[in-house]
Order: C-alpha cells, then structure tokens, then sequence
C-alpha cells in the first residue's frame, strides 16, 4: 500500500528495495510465515468486533497491502458477504488478485483507487478498515469524504495505524517517519462527520517497539446529517 507512490512498499509499515520486494513475492511460504507472527500480536478478532461485521456484511479493507486483513474479512464474512480490497497501485493490485484467486476467495473484489478516493459505490458499505495506511494519505480528507459517502448510515470506520516517537510533532513531521497521532486522526475524523466511538491510544505491539493505536468511528445514523 502506497497512497504516496513510492515503489518499494511491501506492506503498511516499512519501505523495503525493490530486489527484496520481488524475492519475497516468489516465497509464498515466508509470506504464510510472517502472517503467522502477525497473526501473535494483530488482535483480529477484535479489529473484527470493532467493525461490527458478520456473515453476508459488505466491508472494506482501504489500503490493502499484502491481503492480510482481507483475508481474514473474506472468510468472516463468508460466501453472502463481499470484501473490496482497495489499492492504487496495479503491481499491489494485481497482487491482491493473485491472493484472491489462490486462496479461493470468491467473495473478494479488488479495487482500483485514486489518493482522494478509494473508488466504492455510495452507501455499499457497512464497514471499512484502514490498517497502517491513514498515515500515507496525502488527500486524506477528500478520502475520509469517500469512506463517509460508501458507507451506509450507522456503518463503522476503524483505523488502525503506528503511534508516532512525538505525538506533540507537526502532521508532516510525524506522517515522514510514516507515523501519525491518534489525537490528530480523532480530530479529522470528527470534521469529516463521523462519530468517535472508541478511542485505544495503545492497541497493539508488534514487540517489536512498534506500537499500533486504534479509533472506531461510524457515519451518523440519524436522518439529516448529510449525504
């Protein structure tokens, strides 16, 4: 995932060289490895609760990187529900495909955005997941309107992404260490119209000393509270 256009991005955390990237593509078995140590420490049925999905629910996974939390999301939702893996560039999507197709996952479609839209129909939604991507989001309003607008009334946003070193930093200062307060994100999710449900400043640990917060937030249910 790359909402900047960098070329070396594997996943949502670290930019690697692009030799790496391609070894690691023609190693499926590290691949599994490394979802495996995640899978240790990602919290997945939580970030899962959080969206408040079950079978036959319509969510997306924005800025989708290698697939892991599709993955997941395909399979929690099963057969009558729908996953939409949105990335931007076409080596991530063309990615996404592959995982689609190897692992079976017939419920998953893969979208192509753009850095001020993620390209989902109006109120398709009734989730959306953005892990370790907000950061990267250099139109992030104009992306917050189009999560907004995808979603359904009453559906929910949860962004999950790495606790800066200074939380007291500017927004540039923090997003160039691909970093970003959850103070700050709390503050344009409210301007974009959305409901703060729940706040976690410390959600996670890679053990790593890598820290993940999370926000949960949903699109206003009540009539007249835009479109």
């Amino acid at each position: 995932m790359n909402w900047r256009f960098s070329p070396f991005t594997l996943n949502h955390q670290s930019p690697v060289p692009a030799l790496l990237l391609l070894a690691l593509a023609l190693q499926p078995a590290d691949l599994r490895a490394q979802s495996g140590d995640r899978d240790q420490w990602q919290r997945v049925p939580d970030v899962i609760a959080a969206l408040a999905i079950g079978p036959g629910s319509q969510v997306a996974d924005i800025g989708a990187g290698n697939g892991y939390f599709t993955t997941h999301l395909a399979r929690h939702v099963g057969s009558s529900g729908a996953v939409f893996a949105v990335e931007i560039s076409e080596g991530e999507l063309s990615r996404l495909r592959r995982l689609a197709e190897d692992a079976g996952l017939d419920n998953v479609e893969v979208v192509r955005g753009v850095i001020d839209d993620p390209g989902l129909p109006k109120q398709s939604l009734d989730a959306a997941l953005v892990v370790d991507a907000y950061h990267e989001m250099t139109e992030h309003d104009a992306m917050l309107a189009g999560m907004r607008r995808a979603l359904r009334p009453g559906g929910r946003l949860v962004i999950i992404d790495l606790v800066p070193n200074d939380r007291s930093a500017s927004r540039d200062r923090q997003t160039e260490s691909h970093r970003i307060s959850i103070e700050l994100v709390e503050q344009e999710v409210r301007a974009a119209g959305f409901e703060v449900l729940e706040s976690d400043p410390e959600f996670t640990s890679t053990g790593r000393g890598t820290r993940q917060w999370m926000l949960v937030a949903r699109r206003p249910a009540q009539p007249g509270t835009g479109s």
